[in-house]
């Protein structure tokens, strides 16, 4: 069976061309190569998938804290107690300096 030279030429030619194309496609050394644009974005999806973490633990907290206030009157005491300074009537309350107070 007898190949036209150019068929022949041209076949080789094909050849060649994909081996090179899937050569550079696999040439170790390639992450040196890579884009310094891409680092960047990669470390800063880091970062914010970081701090997504940990809104989302104060989150589930405050969460806690919504239902312990709904439903615990304990909750609901120690909250008065500490942000509004409330107490029961007939109470004494000593309130004592802290340390940096007593600095000149």
């Amino acid at each position: 069976m007898h190949v036209p030279p150019a068929l022949r030429r041209w076949s080789v030619r094909c050849g060649l061309a994909l081996l090179i194309a899937i050569a550079i496609g696999y040439v170790p050394g390639q992450v040196a190569r890579r884009d310094p644009r891409a680092a960047k974005l990669e470390a800063q999806i880091e970062e914010l998938t970081a701090e997504a973490r940990e809104v989302a633990a104060r989150n589930a907290a405050l969460r806690r804290d919504i239902a312990a206030l709904r439903s615990d009157v304990s909750a609901i005491e120690d909250r008065a107690r500490a942000d509004l300074g409330m107490v029961y009537p007939d109470e004494v309350v000593l309130r004592l300096p802290g340390p940096e107070a007593e600095a000149p």
